[in-house]
């Protein structure tokens, strides 16, 4: 019985569905959105909300590249993709800085200047590695992605250093976002890394292998509800669109994984 007990706990602490509460502040916000708003409002809300996304995608794809063989400097589009995409990057991240520690200040033109500024600064250490390595450079995200967070902590140091030391519990609410800033970045890094080890197996080792990317996933989403745990209202959607929308898409655009749709199903 004893172990039949440990085994339940053991499965329903793995269930972050079962997890954490909403506040009562939170419940009733919901009741007076459902009870006063529109449906013109709602449906333009659910119409709106992926436009941002889709056209910051479209923008990079619609920027055309050079053939990889013909060296760095035939691929100055391709670092101009590269700082684009690491200026959205980064302007998200503090945003997301901004709205996890609201005590400290937002002022939209120092976010832009910091945006920039790193991703000058990222797609540099980019470019040095294509000449120092080669073009392209093997896994350029995870290679870079280092000098990204030191510039952005860099950054946050030196806006806010003094900032968080003067305002109580802003130490505490920043701490809080690094934990989730670190554990998106470890997806970055997991599921490449899951990928170039199932390419390198035989067949019968890779239907082993594949056996483990719904228990990563779930791994995963336990790792972020329990990183969040401060965040009580919000923690559903940073579940779901941190490892429910990232395991989803890297099946998608993952050939190889075509046929394991209904083993991650199982693990939901």
């Amino acid at each position: 019985m004893k172990l039949k007990h440990f085994i339940a706990t053991l499965w329903e602490s793995t269930q972050v569905e079962q997890q954490g509460r909403y506040s009562t502040e939170g419940i009733l916000e919901l009741t007076t959105y459902a009870n006063e708003a529109s449906w013109m409002r709602v449906v333009a809300v659910l119409v709106a909300t992926p436009v941002p996304c889709l056209i910051t995608t479209v923008l990079i794809d619609a920027l055309p590249l050079a053939d990889p063989l013909e060296g760095v400097e035939a691929n100055s589009m391709y670092f101009l993709r590269s700082y684009y995409t690491y200026l959205v990057m980064t302007f998200l991240a503090i945003h997301q800085f901004h709205i996890s520690v609201p005590v400290l200040p937002n002022i939209l033109w120092r976010n832009i200047g910091s945006s920039l500024v790193v991703a000058s600064a990222t797609v540099g250490v980019l470019y040095a590695l294509a000449t120092v390595v080669g073009f392209p450079v093997p896994f350029s995200l995870l290679a870079v992605t280092p000098a990204w967070l030191l510039l952005i902590t860099l950054t946050l140091t030196l806006e806010w250093a003094k900032k968080v030391k003067e305002t109580p519990g802003a130490a505490t609410m920043l701490v809080n976002s690094v934990k989730l800033w670190m554990c998106q970045v470890l997806l970055v890094f997991t599921y490449p890394s899951y990928f170039y080890i199932f390419t390198m197996l035989s067949k019968g080792g890779k239907t082993a292998f594949a056996m483990l990317l719904p228990f990563l996933k779930v791994f995963m989403k336990n790792l972020f509800a329990r990183t969040v745990v401060h965040l009580r209202d919000e923690m559903p959607e940073v579940v779901v669109f941190n490892v429910e929308l990232f395991n989803a898409l890297f099946v998608e655009h993952s050939p190889e994984f075509e046929g394991l749709g209904t083993t991650d199903q199982s693990a939901k």
